[in-house]
């Protein structure tokens, strides 16, 4: 289920969200020279629960990813929802709601997964934020949806997302009972996605313009 575009244009150029791809890009590059020191920049840039706790790293964990598929699958994802929660949250919350969402979304994983020792990369937590705001502020936008391998259709943002967020929890789950009894997860932080999901929802609740009368942020229905 491949989110390609929203019918929800919004109002100016989301300068912030472009900045977060860019940086995210940038540092991925920038470790891509070789696969040794890829390697290495995994375990210098990623987060492993079973490390002792650093706010370096809680950071530098969120702009850093495990591969080219990893890393174009998320910016794809910020650019289709990004640019409208930037647009009404304006550019200091829309930096709170990225950063907290992040942030809640590694501790979630760590609260899971405390003994594990793979690093924990990827933008993936902080996006899942910006997909709870989306879904807080544009429940009745309309997504373009790509279904491997042919089906192509329109959802609406709530059924996307609740979906989204239903498939995180499944999964989430049996990789805990596969953890719990194999004791060894899978290579994917679904409770990141879910804590950083639940963060951004939380976050747009508190965060987002007063709205008067009926009327609704969500422009296409």
């Amino acid at each position: 289920m491949i989110p390609l575009r929203d019918i929800n244009p919004s109002h100016s150029f989301p300068l912030l969200t472009a900045a977060f791809i860019t940086l995210n890009v940038w540092i991925f590059v920038e470790n891509y020279e070789s696969s040794e020191r890829f390697a290495e920049a995994l375990f210098e840039l990623g987060y492993a629960p079973v490390d002792p706790f650093s706010i370096k790293k809680a950071f530098t964990s969120m702009f850093m990813h495990g591969s080219w598929i990893h890393l174009l699958l998320n910016m794809w994802v910020l650019w289709v929802f990004g640019d409208n929660v930037e647009d009404v949250l304006g550019k200091v919350g829309y930096v709170i709601l990225y950063i907290t969402s992040g942030l809640s979304a590694l501790f979630m994983h760590i609260l899971l997964y405390p003994h594990s020792e793979v690093p924990v990369v990827g933008a993936s937590g902080a996006i899942s934020g910006v997909m709870g705001a989306y879904l807080v502020l544009f429940p009745h936008a309309k997504i373009w949806t790509f279904f491997p391998p042919f089906y192509l259709t329109t959802l609406s943002a709530r059924f996307f997302l609740v979906l989204w967020f239903f498939i995180q929890l499944i999964q989430g789950i049996v990789d805990k009972l596969v953890d719990w009894i194999a004791g060894q997860a899978g290579g994917i932080a679904f409770w990141a996605h879910i804590g950083g999901f639940g963060a951004g929802w939380l976050l747009a609740l508190l965060l987002q313009p007063k709205r008067a009368g009926s009327e609704r942020w969500d422009y296409l229905r």
